[in-house]
């Protein structure tokens, strides 16, 4: 499997700013691995990370750019690819659809054709893991969803999280690449990007409990989703890459909470039982092309890796909310302390 580098094996990681990114990378680096993570060209995210990404080398990569890629491959040389980056924002996907086709699943082939000619030109390939989406799986989604149901995709951003999912799939049995497609489902931290819900809903559990006249304006309170820890999904990404032959695997914790579940837990971590009274319901805001539930069986994840969640639900909201805490009560926004 591995080429090793002066220190050790070598992974690539893209969207390394990313909350998996640095979770995979802070894991690899503790394993002894070199870890070289991409961020696209540009990107102020990384400056938020850096606290996170100690020993991490970051270079500007856009990933459309396919020579680029090669040539990346060529300097690094990396045991294994995880591919964590991409347009990650489901209804703006609406927005930006041929920016995320190609960013999210042309890209995608690009690399994987990439992964071959390396392979063919030095004799080793690295091993390929793709960061797939439950909400490939479409809004009409029922009961417990596995590797084998079939994808409904109905925007933008699933239909692209699809064909680059397939697309490993195809590789793998077509050029033997060692390819694996990670479902994962909705995954959250205290290091997720402020413009998704799980994030703003801490943020605002935290304000309110210091006196800010903080709101919140969401499209509906009883969307069900798997909800895990990234920390977790992390795990399962580089089981994924260790496993001695390559395949997909959902990654959940095949329980489901709304988003009033997670108001609820967020506002009683600061002792609090008023969460409803700072939101705003705009129900235009919700698609009707999303799915109402997204439920996930890991049985495959669990049996074949031997990987299962640590982080459960309320720990997982009340942690989120507690290092916002401490941001608002430090000033500071990012600290390796807060890991």
């Amino acid at each position: 499997m591995t080429a090793d580098g002066a220190d050790g094996p070598v992974a690539l990681v893209t969207g390394v700013a990313g909350q998996d990114g640095m979770y995979v990378s802070r894991l690899l680096r503790h394993r002894g691995w070199r870890v070289v993570g991409t961020i696209r060209p540009g990107s102020r995210s990384v400056e938020r990370m850096r606290p996170y990404l100690h020993g991490v080398e970051v270079v500007e990569h856009d990933q459309r750019d396919v020579e680029g890629f090669a040539a990346l491959l060529r300097r690094v040389r990396p045991a294994a690819i995880y591919n964590l980056a991409g347009f990650s924002a489901v209804q703006a996907s609406w927005k930006a659809a041929t920016e995320v086709m190609l960013t999210n699943s042309v890209a995608v082939v690009e690399m994987l054709e990439a992964v071959v000619r390396f392979r063919d030109e030095v004799g080793f390939a690295p091993r390929f893991v793709q960061a797939s989406s439950a909400e490939m799986f479409g809004p009409e989604t029922s009961g417990m969803l596995t590797e084998v149901v079939a994808h409904d995709p109905r925007t933008p951003y699933a239909v692209s999280k699809s064909a680059a999912h397939y697309a490993v799939n195809a590789y793998r049995d077509r050029h033997e690449v060692f390819g694996c497609g990670v479902i994962m489902f909705n995954h959250e931290s205290p290091f997720r990007g402020r413009q998704f819900i799980a994030g703003r809903i801490a943020r605002l559990a935290a304000e309110v409990s210091q006196g800010r006249p903080s709101r919140l304006t969401l499209g509906a309170l009883d969307v069900e989703r798997d909800w895990g820890a990234a920390s977790d999904v992390a795990a399962a990404l580089v089981a994924a890459v260790d496993h001695d032959s390559p395949s997909d695997y959902v990654v959940a914790t095949g329980e489901s909470h709304t988003l009033r579940d997670m108001l609820r837990v967020a506002f009683a971590a600061v002792g609090r039982d008023d969460a409803l009274d700072h939101v705003d319901l705009q129900p235009s805001m919700w698609s009707t092309i999303q799915a109402n539930s997204l439920l996930g069986d890991s049985t495959r994840a669990r049996e074949r890796l031997g990987w299962q969640p640590l982080v459960d639900f309320e720990t997982l909201v009340k942690d989120m909310v507690e290092t916002d805490l401490r941001r608002l009560e430090t000033g500071v926004e990012e600290s390796a302390d807060y890991l």
